[in-house]
C-alpha cells in the first residue's frame, strides 16, 4: 500500500515522492514545487504562458528562427536545448497562431461584405422608391426592367441548377465506381454512401459560401503539413545520402524550416492587411516588407542547407534545386490526394 509522502517539520520535501528538495524542482522525479490552490485568473495566465512560451526563450527562438538559417537545428544537436523552444512545439504554436489570424481576418471580411451588401440593397430600394414616386412613366420603366431582370435571373437559375445536377450525377457515378479490395461488400456500400452524402454537402457549401468552405479546409492544413514533413525529410536524406547525417537531423531541420515558412507567411499576411488598408506612407512600406520577406524565404532555405551540411555553394544550390522540385511534385500529389479525402469524408 502506497503511503502519501509527508513533509517533516523544518524540512522541504517533494509532495510526489518524498525526497528532499534542493530547489524549485525535485531531483528525483522532476516535479515542480507549485501550489495550485490559487486564483483561477493566475492559473489561466500561467497556462497560456506555458503553452505559447511567452518568455525570453520564445522570443530568443523566434529571433534566431528568422535571422539565422539552421542555427536552431545546430544548437539542438549540440546539446544546447534548454534556451530554445522545442522544434515540434515551435511549429504547432506558429501554425495555430497563423490560422487563428486567418480565421479572424476572413470573419471580419465576411462581416464587412455582408454590411456592404445590406447598404447597397438599401440604396437601391431607396432609389427605386424615389423613381416610382416621380410619375407614371418611370413606374412602367421600372416594372419592365424588373420583369427583364426576373426573366434573366430565372434563366440563369435554370442553367445553374442544370449544371449542379450534372455535377452531382457525375459525382455519383464516380463514387459508385469505388470498390476497395481490402473491404468487404457491405463496408464498400457504407463507404460509398458516406462519400456521396459528404460530397453533396461540400458542393452545397462551396456553391453557397466559398469562403466558409475554404476556411474549413484551412483547419486541416497543419495536420497535412505534419504529414508532409517526414516525407520532405526523407527526400532530403536521400539527396544527402553520403553526408553521414542521421534521418532525425533532417527531420528536425525540416521542422524548423517549415516553422520559418509559416512564420514568414504569418508576418506577410499582417503586412498585406496593412498594405490593403491604404494608410498614407505606411501601407507602401509594408508592401515592400512583404516582398522582401518572400525573397528572404528562398535565401533562408538555401542557406539552411549550406550552413548545416557545410558543403560548397554550387553543390548546395544543385541539391537545393533538386530537393525543391521533388518536394514540389510530392506536395502537389499530396494536396490532390488529401483534398480528395477531405472532400469525400470530412
Amino acid at each position: 500500500m502506497d503511503e502519501t509522502p509527508t513533509i517533516s517539520e523544518g524540512t522541504a520535501c517533494c509532495l510526489n515522492c518524498g525526497h528532499s528538495l534542493p530547489g524549485n524542482y525535485c531531483g528525483n522525479c522532476g516535479q515542480e514545487v507549485k501550489d495550485l490552490r490559487r486564483p483561477f485568473f493566475k492559473l489561466s495566465r500561467e497556462a497560456v504562458q506555458s503553452l505559447f512560451e511567452l518568455d525570453g526563450r520564445a522570443y530568443r527562438t523566434l529571433w534566431y528562427l528568422l535571422t539565422k538559417p539552421a542555427f536552431l537545428c545546430t544548437e539542438y544537436f549540440n546539446g544546447r536545448r534548454t534556451w530554445y523552444s522545442p522544434p515540434l512545439r515551435l511549429f504547432l504554436v506558429i501554425s495555430v497562431s497563423f490560422f487563428l489570424l486567418v480565421n479572424l481576418y476572413t470573419s471580419v471580411q465576411s462581416i464587412e461584405s455582408a454590411l456592404s451588401e445590406s447598404e447597397t440593397e438599401g440604396e437601391e430600394i431607396a432609389e427605386a422608391d424615389v423613381a416610382a414616386s416621380a410619375d407614371d412613366e418611370p413606374i412602367i420603366r421600372v416594372v419592365n426592367d424588373l420583369n427583364e431582370d426576373t426573366l434573366s435571373n430565372f434563366g440563369d437559375e435554370d442553367v445553374d441548377e442544370n449544371d449542379e445536377g450534372t455535377d452531382l450525377e457525375e459525382l455519383s457515378t464516380f463514387v459508385d465506381g469505388i470498390n476497395l479490395p481490402f473491404f468487404d461488400t457491405q463496408t464498400n456500400i457504407n463507404l460509398r454512401r458516406v462519400m456521396r452524402t459528404q460530397a453533396e454537402e461540400n458542393i452545397s457549401v462551396l456553391l453557397e459560401n466559398p469562403s466558409e468552405f475554404l476556411r474549413g479546409y484551412l483547419e486541416y492544413i497543419t495536420f497535412f503539413m505534419l504529414l508532409m514533413i517526414p516525407l520532405m525529410a526523407f527526400i532530403q536524406k536521400v539527396i544527402y545520402i553520403r553526408s553521414g547525417h542521421y534521418y532525425v537531423e533532417h527531420l528536425v531541420l525540416t521542422l524548423h524550416n517549415h516553422s520559418f515558412i509559416i512564420l514568414i507567411v504569418f508576418m506577410n499576411t499582417i503586412a498585406d492587411m496593412i498594405k490593403t488598408s491604404e494608410i498614407p506612407l505606411i501601407s507602401p512600406v509594408f508592401g515592400y516588407l512583404a516582398t522582401a520577406g518572400y525573397i528572404w524565404l528562398w535565401i533562408y532555405l538555401y542557406m539552411s542547407l549550406k550552413n548545416y551540411f557545410q558543403q560548397g555553394y554550387g553543390i548546395t544550390l544543385l541539391k537545393f534545386a533538386t530537393t525543391t522540385v521533388l518536394y514540389g511534385i510530392t506536395l502537389t500529389i499530396g494536396i490532390f490526394i488529401f483534398s480528395g479525402i477531405l472532400f469525400f469524408l470530412f
